[in-house]
């Protein structure tokens, strides 16, 4: 599902450059529930950029799903991503004038699906996270944990390859975190490859496999004991 060979990310600013990933290579297979751990500064946020397509490697190979991602254009990539990465991040990212149904929409308005087929993907998404009775609700109307339950509805509508969560439960208390690791445990069990980027080692621990970044190195790729 993703490939990663020797990915090298620098950043240039005047005459100062700074080495954020250097030289890492990773493998995820299909169905895998893996955890991206790392302190702040360590590159871990940078890694998830790029393999969610947001961010170029400077040097080295990321594939996704088969795809070598640095023959694609913009175009190109843009469609791949739409296609098959579903993002949850920190801070939800929900519209607050829509609705949830109508948040979860939104990234199936730019396909050929007609406005009913939108809908029922977005109900059937919702119900996915126990929310169908909070489909006209804005977010203001919801909690934290209900907001979060939108996102990752909104992450799945699109039936991607692969979700991947950033820092997903770092606005929320210790019981909405458990709900919110317990659905995601739950797509994966469904056979959802998902991704969670976290700087929490309890979070991490509850993920099948822990990949843990340090000064733009990988330290440890650890697989854990059921």
């Amino acid at each position: 599902m993703i490939r990663v060979q020797e990915m090298r990310k620098v950043y240039r600013t005047g005459e100062i450059i700074f080495e954020a990933l250097k030289g890492v290579s990773i493998d995820i297979k299909k169905g895998e529930f893996v955890s991206i751990i790392g302190p702040s500064g360590s590159g871990k946020s940078t890694l998830m950029n790029i393999l969610g397509c947001l961010d170029n490697a400077s040097d080295g190979i990321y594939e996704l799903d088969g795809q070598v991602t640095s023959n694609l254009s913009d175009d190109q990539i843009s469609e791949l991503r739409n296609e098959k990465i579903g993002f949850i991040f920190q801070s939800f990212n929900l519209l607050p004038k829509l609705t949830a149904v109508e948040n979860v929409e939104l990234p199936l308005i730019y396909s050929k699906k007609s406005k009913s087929e939108r809908r029922k993907m977005a109900e059937k998404s919702l119900g996915l996270v126990g929310l169908s009775d909070r489909m006209e609700h804005r977010p203001n109307e919801m909690s934290g944990g209900q907001r979060q339950r939108v996102a990752i509805a909104r992450a799945l509508v699109c039936e991607p390859s692969i979700i991947l969560a950033d820092e997903p439960t770092g606005n929320l208390d210790s019981k909405t975190t458990d709900e919110v690791m317990g659905i995601l445990k739950e797509l994966n069990a469904l056979g959802n490859t998902i991704v969670v980027v976290t700087h929490e080692p309890e979070i991490a621990a509850q993920t099948h496999r822990v990949i843990t970044v340090k000064d733009g190195h990988i330290v440890s790729d650890e697989r854990q004991v059921s």
